[in-house]
């Protein structure tokens, strides 16, 4: 019995070494996964545009913060007004938490409007927050006879977009239709805009108010007297620019106005970052955390100030909130915003 006790002893002490020299467990997984990987955020814009240097931007501070700081990297897949980088990221882009996605503004609202072209269902996507929101303009060139919303209404204006689908031609469309507008879309405008602008090939475009500083920050000096701000889609007039009508204002029937607060509602998504469905639980929990410690960084919001970008981030579940909303969006307003943007 002794000797028995004894070697139990002996025993019980071995495994106690045994525990203490061994390895401490793995205690996080989701840092093991990503340590020595690359984090690759594809853009559906084309490189040296507003969204193509926010997203370069977001993904450097972004990785930083991701368990294990894997490297980040920018790929760029325009096309389709974001419908080609949304069906890749939903049905071939690897499902495991490198890659990323930094949608275009009329991404989920295509679901809604083009079923047979979209591959992808926007409430699969797992959503990880949204930089800022975006405001769409109607805006034209100082020297532009159009100066006024009631101008374009009474003269045909020539304005750029860069292509079918886009949230440019999306927002001219619409004003056509609703307000009355005789805007002439000359499209394959992408890098381009900003230049032809300026030599008069065409009057203007569409922007997203948070987007100007990005997209031509020279116009903005002195007050942006370089532009004619003639509409804005937001649902009330903003203090900022008192003088410029809603176009929700402006809308002629209640069907008109539901159309217009459609295209508003996707403005809440317009940064978003989305990673592609069936991505493990506790990956998208720490790339959600990684985003909400992002647009606090000190560093990204020195970054975003050089750009001109005002963060007002929402978190991953507002935006997912937000994208339930505009894909459950009645088949009868659906109906009449495709017909009025074909």
């Amino acid at each position: 019995m002794l000797n028995s006790s004894h070697h139990s002893r002996r025993f019980a002490i071995a495994l106690i070494a045994l525990a203490l020299a061994a390895p401490p467990a793995t205690a996080d997984p989701v840092a093991d996964f990503y340590s020595g990987k690359t984090l690759k955020l594809y853009v559906s814009a084309v490189a040296g545009g507003g969204y193509d240097n926010i997203a370069r931007s977001f993904v450097r501070h972004f990785s930083k913060h991701v368990p294990g700081k894997p490297g980040g990297q920018i790929h760029n897949m325009p096309g389709g007004g974001g419908i080609v980088m949304s069906n890749w990221a939903y049905n071939i882009a690897p499902k495991d938490g490198t890659v990323i996605g930094m949608l275009n503004l009329s991404m989920v609202m295509n679901q809604v409007i083009y079923p047979t072209t979209v591959k992808y269902d926007a409430n699969k996507f797992h959503w990880i927050g949204n930089i800022e929101p975006q405001l769409m303009s109607i805006f034209t060139w100082h020297t532009s006879p159009t100066k006024t919303i009631q101008q374009a209404v009474e003269r045909v204006t020539p304005m750029a977009a860069s292509s079918q689908g886009s949230v440019l031609q999306q927002m001219l469309s619409l004003a056509n239709l609703t307000i009355g507008t005789k805007f002439k879309i000359a499209l394959g405008y992408n890098e381009t805009r900003v230049v032809a602008i300026e030599r008069g090939e065409v009057d203007g475009s569409v922007s997203s108010l948070q987007n100007f500083q990005v997209l031509a920050p020279h116009w903005m000096e002195n007050d942006a007297k370089l532009l004619n701000i003639l509409v804005i889609n937001s649902d009330k007039r903003l203090p900022k620019y008192p003088n410029v009508p809603t176009m929700i204002e402006l809308a002629k029937t209640p069907e008109h106005k539901a159309m217009l607060e459609f295209m508003m509602l996707q403005g809440l998504t317009g940064r978003a970052i989305f990673t592609p469905p069936d991505v493990p639980a506790g990956r998208v929990a720490a790339l959600r955390a990684a985003f909400d410690t992002t647009i606090k960084d000190a560093d990204f919001l020195a970054d975003m100030k050089r750009l001109k970008v005002e963060v007002e981030s929402s978190t991953g579940e507002e935006v997912a909130t937000s994208v339930r909303r505009v894909v459950s969006t009645s088949p009868e307003i659906a109906a009449m915003i495709l017909e009025a943007i074909k």
